[in-house]
């Protein structure tokens, strides 16, 4: 079913709320939101090519006024951002409920924050001691790290890495069983032919390496008919090995992009009518829960007594249910779908994008869960979905019983949220 008040969320209130709102916030589709991101993301670039170009002495005798300039306001600018993200911290009802100053400083422990600290922080010690300290350069590389904060690959990387740990890990170590055993065997092949380079373990293990990931610099080589053929047979296992690791990464990368085709974020999540207020863990784990996608213009995001598998919330865009001649129009906010909180039940109305839309989904069984989990959650969403009705056009007894049993359904739904959380059974 679809939301009667399908409005935008309230914007808040306060210019703190407001500056985290563009800065942390930043995805929304706002233009503000856009320019702000699309501006730092040009300062970090710039940042790191003058760094890189101020080496050449050349280039740094004819701009290196403008580049000692640019690292000034650079400086000043990254120290604002940062304290305007720490102030607005609190924010995030996950940092305000450990209070004004622990929740800030679990912000700034977070790894892009300290990203973005080491990214100005050891710059303000050239100002203050009279040598030059050229190493302090290297840090200027972590200003290319904060354009983490806006790439949505990355955090899918990292969560795949995360997520595939222990397959990596068994890779890891059938690789490092695979070394010991060719540094093993070549030791006992060539140890007596080259004492210099294989007649020890450590050194045979330097060859079994660069072996096996072909790079073969060449400087250790076999001389023995038994060592080559050793080395030929870990040439190609080499090649299965490290293509292991690979498959296992690419495939869980493009299964999270295909399972999220935008980023989402607590940002996101918070802004939906539908979620507002709910507790923290709450949110967190709907956000884990959820898959997002994208629906181009004329596509169908539910059809007419198709069976209802999940509950969808709009971020972006517009749709309109189909419903009588003119349809309902529906927008960021909307809720479609409710049927899904019930077993077997099928979508009312066919709801179709007239823009692209990017909605975000809870599945039906994870759906129901979350609603006996949290039944305020459950509550809201039978109060903002409302009663079920027929789909257009069916007014025959099947239909009409169909329509009938959902809404008896959902009535001994709502009956035992009303009651509250029994007893648990075994």
């Amino acid at each position: 079913m679809v939301s009667r008040s399908a409005g935008a969320a309230s914007t808040p209130s306060g210019s703190r709320a407001w500056l985290y709102a563009v800065l942390e916030e930043g995805h929304a589709e706002t233009p503000l939101g856009r320019f702000v991101e699309t501006l730092l993301i040009l300062l970090i670039i710039t940042n790191v090519v003058a760094a890189a170009l101020e080496t050449v002495p050349s280039i740094n005798a004819v701009f290196g006024v403008f580049f000692s300039t640019l690292e000034r306001w650079s400086i000043f600018a990254y120290t604002i951002e940062y304290g305007v993200r720490v102030w607005c911290a609190v924010e995030d009802p996950r940092l305000a409920q450990l209070g004004p100053v622990r929740g800030r400083v679990a912000f700034m422990l977070r790894p892009f924050m300290v990203i973005d600290f080491l990214a100005f922080a050891p710059s303000y010690l050239g100002f203050f001691l009279p040598f030059d300290l050229r190493v302090l350069r290297i840090f200027r590389l972590f200003r290319l790290l904060k354009l983490a904060r806006y790439s949505q690959a990355l955090p899918a990387l990292l969560g795949v890495l995360y997520a595939e740990r222990a397959a990596l890990f068994a890779s890891l170590i059938l690789l490092l069983s695979t070394v010991c055993a060719g540094a093993e065997l070549m030791h006992f092949a060539e140890g007596t032919a080259q004492p210099k380079t294989l007649g020890t373990i450590p050194g045979a293990m330097y060859w079994a390496i660069t072996t096996l990931t072909t790079v073969g610099y060449g400087d250790v080589t076999p001389s023995t008919p038994l060592g080559k053929f050793i080395a030929a047979i870990f040439m190609v296992l080499g090649l299965a090995l490290f293509a292991l690791p690979i498959g296992i990464i690419a495939n869980g990368f493009v299964t999270g992009l295909n399972r999220r085709r935008f980023a989402v974020t607590w940002s996101v999540i918070k802004r939906q009518p539908l979620l507002d207020g709910l507790s923290a863990d709450a949110l967190n784990d709907i956000m884990d829960t959820v898959n997002a996608t994208v629906l181009r213009e004329h596509a169908h995001l539910v059809e007419a007594g198709a069976p209802a598998h999940g509950l969808f919330l709009v971020v972006s865009g517009e749709g309109r249910v189909e419903s009588g001649r003119d349809g309902v129009g529906l927008g960021p906010g909307a809720v479609v779908g409710a049927a899904a909180l019930h077993l077997n039940g099928t979508h009312p109305h066919t709801v179709t994008a007239v823009s692209e839309m990017r909605v975000i989904e809870l599945p039906a069984d994870e759906l129901r869960r979350l609603v006996r989990k949290y039944p305020a959650f459950g509550t809201r969403l039978l109060a903002e979905a409302g009663p079920i009705a027929p789909p257009e056009g069916e007014a025959d007894l099947v239909a009409r019983l169909r329509a009938e049993n959902a809404e008896l359904r959902a009535a001994v739904v709502r009956l035992t949220l009303a009651q509250g959380p029994g007893p648990s059974t075994p």
